[in-house]
């Protein structure tokens, strides 16, 4: 642990131009299919963030300070939702899961439809 805790990794910068109050934090391979559904719901007039995660332990120093910024957080995962787990215990964020467990990747359409809907709740 001590070594990890020697480590420093860049700030996370979310992509945000219009002020969202909706967060979509990925890491790993959903980076092209979550870019492209926000880019999608941004063509439709919504107004959402997207982030990525490039590093996990440890996490960027300001991911705390970035995660309260918005009033909702949604982690899309092609897994049962491990990032979420760890966002949820370690910043007492309800970062709400989107889970895909098929062995296929994310549509961007599919994925679109989840995000509006985080966004219109």
């Amino acid at each position: 642990q001590a070594k990890i805790d020697n480590i420093t990794v860049d700030d996370l910068e979310a992509d945000d131009p219009d002020g969202a109050r909706t967060l979509v934090l990925g890491w790993g391979s959903t980076y092209g299919p979550i870019t492209a559904a926000v880019r999608r719901i941004r063509r439709s007039g919504g107004r959402i963030a997207q982030a990525h995660l490039r590093h996990l332990n440890p996490f960027p120093a300001n991911l705390g300070a970035v995660l309260d910024r918005y009033e909702t957080v949604v982690i899309p995962e092609m897994n049962l939702g491990q990032l979420a787990t760890l966002i949820r215990a370690k910043y007492l964020v309800d970062a709400r899961s989107y889970n895909q467990v098929n062995g296929m990747p994310f549509k961007a359409e599919q994925l679109a439809a989840a995000l509006k809907e985080a966004i219109d709740d």
